[in-house]
């Protein structure tokens, strides 16, 4: 009989303990994008080039680029063309700018920082004019911008393609703020991070954002110093990223399905 109400007391003691627990206190596992679909539907595919030397060199070292021009004039697949470190050099034409001339499309450029000569950043070629822009401006410290584009899947969609640059660890934090639910409209951001920041960044979107999925293209180089990053909403998911290039200048093609 002692050994019962002993028991009794023991359990009684657990009931208070486990119904008195502060849920505030209750570890929290963070967002996890259920998994993807393993077929994937080729219909439902838009591909990106992603141009990028992966560290802090200009992208076009030299003026010979004409056999992007070429490329980007004769293939029909690509929804956009991103050129990372594509600088804009105060009082000069941009690459990108005669390269989009060239091959009868439009360009327009996202600036990551600002220097005493020059502006770093991403350009972009798109086929279609681009009569309203998509961005973000936090404090000189953040630039995160992009166009809406009609990607033809199976059902066209429209997406909104944006681009930015991770270097700082804060930037984690802005990114997560300014996007907020806007990720719900089809915003997917395609940009580079400091491949030592994936991690951190990994996990910060973990706690700070739901209902997206992030991928990292990374490529086994010393003097590779960034990684290319994928950020799309849940109904998205980035399938493939094939590094090839043009005219010896690096090229991910990233392929992204559309989950309808």
């Amino acid at each position: 009989m002692k050994t019962l109400k002993n028991l009794l007391y023991i359990l009684f003691s657990a009931c208070i303990l486990i119904s008195c627990e502060d849920p505030n206190t209750t570890e929290h596992n963070g967002y996890e994008a259920p998994e993807p679909p393993a077929t994937v539907v080729d219909g439902n595919l838009l591909t990106v080039e992603y141009y990028s030397r992966l560290n802090e060199e200009n992208l076009f070292q030299t003026e010979d680029y004409n056999a992007i021009i070429s490329h980007i004039a004769a293939t029909s697949k690509p929804l956009a063309f991103f050129f990372d470190r594509s600088d804009a050099t105060i009082g000069q034409t941009s690459p990108v700018v005669n390269m989009a001339w060239k091959a009868k499309m439009k360009s327009f450029f996202v600036q990551n920082e600002t220097g005493q000569l020059y502006i770093q950043g991403t350009g972009i070629i798109v086929r279609p004019l681009i009569p309203v822009f998509d961005g973000i401006h936090r404090s000189d410290s953040l630039f995160l911008a992009g166009c809406t584009l009609m990607a033809p899947c199976n059902q066209p969609v429209t997406v909104v393609l944006s681009t930015c640059k991770i270097s700082e660890i804060y930037q984690h934090a802005q990114i997560a703020e300014a996007l907020g639910d806007s990720l719900k409209t089809n915003k997917i951001v395609i940009g580079t991070i400091a491949t030592d920041q994936k991690e951190s960044f990994k996990e910060y979107l973990k706690y700070h954002m739901t209902g997206f999925r992030l991928a990292f293209h990374t490529v086994s180089d010393i003097e590779k110093t960034y990684s290319l990053f994928i950020l799309t909403p849940v109904n998205f998911v980035s399938r493939d990223i094939q590094e090839l290039s043009i005219g010896g200048i690096p090229m991910y093609q990233c392929k992204i399905e559309y989950l309808n």
